[in-house]
C-alpha cells in the first residue's frame, strides 16, 4: 500500500481522507475486515484521482469509477461472512477487485494512466484480493471474540472476592480491573500463537521462503509483525534463517 500512500500525497483531498481519523466502526471485532476496508477506501479515492484529467466521454472512466465506488459495499458485505469460505459476498467482492485491475490495464494501455501508477494500483488491488482469499483461515476475521468472563454467570462483586492466581500471591482480593487484564493478556496470547502458527504452517507448505513471499501468504499480519515473530521462531530454533538482510530466506528446522 505504499504506493498508493505516494499518490495521496500529491492531493489534499486523499490527505484528508488518510489522516482522518474515524471512529465509527462497523466491522466491530473484525480485524482484517476492517483492514480490507480501509485498503478499499484508499483505491478507490486512488482511482477518482488518476483519472480527474480523463475526458468524460471515456467509457473507461465512467466504469472505473462506479467499480472503485461499488468496491465499498462490496467490502461492507462480506464482513460477517469473511470466515465463510464460498460466501456469496466474498465471490462478488473477489470479482469487482478483479475487474477494477481489468480496467486499471485497459487505461494504461489506452494511455490515461501511467504504466507506474498502474502498476501500484494493480499491486494494491491484488494484496486486496489476496487479503480477502485469506481472511477464512484467520482468526483476525471474527466479528465477535469471546472471552470467559464473558460467558460465566459472575457479578462484578464475586470477581472482587475471587481467590487470587498465583502470581497475586500476597493480596487478598482480585479486582475486576485486573481480572480483565489478565483476559485481555490471554487473548493477546491466543492471537500470538495463531500468528505464529500460521507463519509455521506456510513454512511447513514450501521448502524455503523470503520474508516477502511469507507476507504474501499472510497479508493479513504487517511485514514488521512477521520480521518479529520469525526473529523469535530462529532465537527457538524453531526455524532457520539463511542469507542476511533483504535476501534471508526461512526453513522449518
Amino acid at each position: 500500500m505504499d504506493g498508493i500512500k505516494a499518490i495521496d500525497k500529491k492531493d489534499s483531498g486523499a490527505q484528508f481522507l488518510s489522516d482522518k481519523a474515524i471512529r465509527t466502526n462497523p466491522f466491530g471485532d473484525n480485524i482484517s475486515g476492517s483492514r480490507a476496508y480501509i485498503r478499499a477506501e484508499k483505491i478507490a479515492a486512488a482511482m477518482y484521482l488518476v483519472t480527474r484529467h480523463i475526458a468524460d466521454s471515456e467509457p473507461a472512466r465512467m466504469r472505473t469509477r462506479q467499480a472503485a465506488a461499488e468496491l465499498l459495499p462490496a467490502i461492507l458485505a462480506v464482513r460477517d461472512e469473511m470466515r465463510a469460505p464460498g460466501s456469496r459476498a466474498l465471490i462478488q467482492a473477489s470479482a469487482s477487485i478483479r475487474e477494477l485491475i481489468s480496467l486499471v490495464r485497459l487505461l494504461s494501455v489506452g494511455g490515461h494512466l501511467s504504466t507506474s501508477n498502474a502498476e501500484v494500483l494493480v499491486g494494491a488491488l491484488d494484496d486486496l484480493g489476496v487479503l480477502l482469499s485469506a481472511s477464512p483461515k484467520t482468526l483476525l476475521s471474527e466479528s465477535v471474540t469471546l472471552t470467559a468472563d464473558v460467558l460465566a454467570d459472575t457479578k462484578d462483586a464475586d470477581i472482587r472476592h475471587a481467590r487470587a492466581p498465583e502470581h497475586y500471591k500476597g493480596h487478598s482480593n482480585v479486582s475486576v480491573k485486573d481480572v480483565r487484564k489478565n483476559t485481555e493478556s490471554a487473548s493477546d496470547k491466543n492471537h500470538k500463537g495463531q500468528r505464529t502458527d500460521n507463519i509455521l504452517g506456510v513454512l511447513r507448505a514450501k521448502e524455503k521462503l523470503g520474508i516477502k513471499d511469507i507476507v504474501s501468504h499472510l497479508p493479513e499480519y504487517s511485514e514488521k509483525m512477521i520480521q518479529r515473530e520469525l526473529k523469535i521462531l530462529v532465537a527457538s530454533g524453531r526455524v532457520k534463517k539463511l542469507g542476511s538482510k533483504r535476501w534471508s530466506t526461512y526453513l522449518l528446522v
